[in-house]
């Protein structure tokens, strides 16, 4: 029916027939078809914000190098370098996630179609499998979107504030994206519980490994490595991030049991981690497969751009792990915690801020993202 006043209408199907060859999957569970598609939407925003954020990256960097200050386009300037460099980094580890994920999706929906899966349940279940990546993507997407418009609107200066540029409009339009399809808030605490609930029908085995983590908290820490295998550093630091969630996650279950659903910032700081590390692996295994198809040499930007990922990420994951374990565990129980916290968390010296330089020289070059 019309609403006076309204250009819109509304339609209400109260009590309406519908032919048995429409039913989309069964009766009474239309609920699943609905959080599924979620599911979908959640991915597909990423990609959206994604697109978006190229897009404003893009106009930033023609604006820097064309805006003049002290002689000299603004793009010369290492502040203006870091910024652009920054807004590279993030941009390519979200696309690493994002195909990462997608391919998942992709390949297990055409094993489900082989096992002879109707066309819509095959969707909708490999959707459901990677629920959790979705509810990453579409957190770390949309939040990368509000980075990017964000420092490209400081960029422009008070520029960035004037409709004759499309960077404001970019600013202005982001905000929504953190709200829709479930708010950021939401899927944080969604990954978790999803996680949890995973782990109790056995689906996911967290208490091995977590009983492993607290094994080796016990033990002497490994100071080094012999393996001179390339990036195995790095997929070490991955190993210990993975590890340092366990540990985290695995104590605040274990200190705050039933409560745990209400302590919500936890949970977030948890979410966080995850979130970090899960990016932080899919940009290292995208570095990796480029460096074998290209060589290491011809490798070198993505390798920087990777180190410099990685480097903070160890930083981010510590200061959501320590705020988490702040505020279930005192005593010797925190300092223990916080002691493996900083064991699996340390990364070696890097200058991130000459590999910045270097991404951002070739961004300028190129004029554009190419990564």
């Amino acid at each position: 029916m019309g609403i006076k006043g309204s250009s819109t209408v509304q339609l209400y199907f109260q009590d309406a027939k519908i032919p048995v060859e429409n039913v989309l999957g069964e009766i009474g569970k239309g609920h699943k078809i609905a959080f599924n598609i979620l599911n979908i939407g959640r991915l597909k925003l990423c990609a959206a914000a994604l697109g978006g954020a190229k897009m404003a990256f893009n106009t930033s960097v023609e604006y820097a190098k064309t805006r003049e200050q002290f002689k000299q386009p603004i793009a010369n300037f290492g502040a203006i370098k870091h910024k652009i460099a920054e807004m590279a980094i993030r941009i390519f580890a979200t696309e690493s996630a994002l195909y990462r994920t997608a391919k998942w999706i992709d390949d297990l929906e055409k094993q489900l179609i082989a096992e002879d899966k109707p066309f819509n349940e095959a969707l909708l279940g490999a959707a459901e499998e990677y629920a959790i990546e979705c509810a990453i993507l579409k957190v770390y997407g949309s939040e990368l979107l509000d980075f990017v418009v964000d420092e490209g609107v400081q960029i422009h200066g008070g520029n960035g504030f004037s409709a004759e540029y499309n960077i404001s409009r970019a600013y202005r339009d982001s905000r929504i994206n953190r709200i829709y399809e479930g708010t950021n808030e939401i899927n944080r605490l969604l990954t978790l519980d999803m996680t949890l609930k995973r782990a109790m029908q056995g689906r996911l085995n967290l208490m091995g490994p977590a009983m492993e983590v607290q094994k080796e908290l016990m033990s002497i820490p490994d100071f080094g490595s012999d393996d001179e295998t390339p990036f195995a550093s790095e997929q070490k630091l991955i190993g210990n991030f993975k590890k340092a969630i366990l540990m985290v996650s695995g104590a605040a279950v274990q200190k705050l049991m039933m409560q745990i659903e209400s302590e919500q910032e936890v949970l977030m700081n948890i979410a966080d981690m995850a979130i970090e590390a899960f990016h932080a692996e899919s940009t290292l295994l995208r570095v990796m497969k480029i460096a074998q198809e290209k060589g290491a040499e011809k490798s070198s930007l993505h390798i920087d751009l990777m180190r410099t990922y990685l480097y903070d990420a160890a930083d981010k994951i510590n200061k959501s792990g320590k705020d988490a374990i702040n505020a279930f565990a005192e005593g010797d129980e925190q300092r223990m915690i916080l002691m493996g916290l900083k064991r699996f968390t340390k990364a070696d010296a890097f200058n991130s801020k000459e590999a910045r330089r270097r991404i951002a020289d070739n961004v300028l070059n190129s004029g554009k993202y190419n990564l």
